[in-house]
């Protein structure tokens, strides 16, 4: 313990006498953790709010049932390809109840929900829309879509014979909460039903064709008694879809699991090569850093070589000076990747408050990804330390008092 304090001595006294050298140091260790710390809080939260805008909001994994269905050819004599079909969600889901029920129990799944979708034909006078007709429960839905927080008129509230629609059908209609259409499904009878209320999901897409219904309601118009079509599932880290859906789909032979990132693979790509640029440049600030705290490590050693060789003269064994040098490494990587962490953040906030042109970004900096950068940080100061070091341990005392 001992040795420990005096060598901690001995390197503070080093790091001081030079202090011009120290704080310069120093200050290119902090801008380097700086541009980490804020490429990490900017980059993460840049991908948080994409993500929350482009899957937050929508189902991360979809099961649905498939059924083999044969090609018709005129050409074969029976009237058949030799070869089997697929038809994506072509067969009702009939023990959705106990599937249902099964999947909560996954401890990754945040929300499952039982959806019954079906197309439709709504008229209102002489304008009519084809929309996607969903059946779902709402409470069950808000846990994906928070329908019950985007209705902009009218109430969330699905009673028997009402319906909500989205703002694009509804300017299409020219629809009103109140206001009574007619339905049409094929193969079905038309049907009165109410626009109990007007939601906006923030999807175009989704706004022009979507039309949500109680399920039990859906089921009867359709005729599907208590059947679904899909369940909709979201995971907590959407990143782990993909192998959640691979994982469920072992386990529930004769279904589609498909997750998000198989419909949005150019998402996902975008996603890792931000990521990889993002580390490529954290990587190569990390490489400067570390030849920076070498190079002043290195040139210390030749200033103090008088003093060193008197210390080995005296009997300061060759490892405690080596860890004079490591020492003195960890105190400027300690110290400036404290500076620049703050240095970082206050970058990141900075560029929010101004550079972002209005652009609502928001900042994530991971308590992992913190440490990381520290600790790596840290980890090659030390590293850095070793080549002065190395220098030391070759030093003849006789010889640099000799020659000064």
């Amino acid at each position: 313990m001992r040795g420990f304090r005096f060598e901690l001595q001995l390197a503070s006294r080093f790091l001081l006498e030079n202090r011009n050298q120290t704080i310069l140091i120093l200050l290119g260790i902090a801008v380097g953790v700086g541009v980490m710390v804020f490429l990490s809080a900017l980059i993460d939260g840049l991908q948080a709010d994409l993500i929350k805008k482009t899957v937050g909001n929508s189902p991360h994994i979809i099961i649905t049932r498939e059924v083999a269905e044969p090609l018709r050819n005129p050409a074969e004599p029976d009237g058949f390809f030799p070869i089997q079909i697929q038809r994506r969600g072509s067969r009702p889901v009939v023990e959705w109840i106990e599937l249902t029920n099964t999947l909560k129990e996954e401890p990754q799944f945040t929300a499952v929900v039982p959806v019954l979708d079906g197309p439709a034909l709504l008229r209102s006078g002489s304008a009519s829309g084809s929309v996607a007709l969903r059946g779902m429960k709402l409470e069950e839905a808000d846990k994906i879509y928070q329908v019950s927080d985007k209705i902009i008129a009218g109430s969330p509230e699905l009673a028997p014979g009402t319906l909500l629609v989205g703002s694009e059908l509804a300017e299409q209609l020219d629809l009103q909460p109140g206001n009574t259409l007619t339905m049409e499904i094929p193969g079905k009878q038309p049907v009165s039903v109410l626009v109990g209320g007007i939601f906006d999901l923030g999807v175009q897409n989704l706004n022009k064709r979507w039309v949500i219904m109680e399920r039990n309601r859906v089921a009867y118009l359709l005729g599907l008694q208590d059947r679904v079509t899909e369940i909709e599932i979201q995971v907590k880290d959407v990143f782990q879809a993909e192998e959640l859906a691979r994982t469920w789909a072992n386990r529930l032979p004769g279904y589609q699991v498909e997750s998000w990132q198989e419909t949005n693979a150019s998402l996902l790509t975008a996603l890792r090569s931000q990521s990889n640029s993002s580390y490529t440049i954290q990587l190569f600030v990390l490489l400067a850093v570390t030849l920076g705290i070498s190079s002043v490590l290195a040139i210390n050693a030749v200033q103090k070589t008088r003093e060193i060789g008197i210390l080995k003269a005296i009997g300061i064994r060759t490892r405690s000076i080596e860890r004079v040098f490591i020492i003195q490494g960890a105190l400027l990587g300690t110290g400036g990747a404290l500076a620049g962490t703050l240095l970082g953040l206050g970058l990141a906030r900075l560029f929010i408050l101004f550079g972002s042109e209005g652009y609502q970004l928001s900042l994530l900096l991971k308590p992992a990804t913190l440490a990381i950068v520290m600790t790596l940080t840290i980890l090659a100061s030390v590293f850095a330390a070793f080549l002065p070091a190395r220098r030391v341990a070759r030093m003849n005392p006789i010889e640099v008092i000799r020659n000064g």
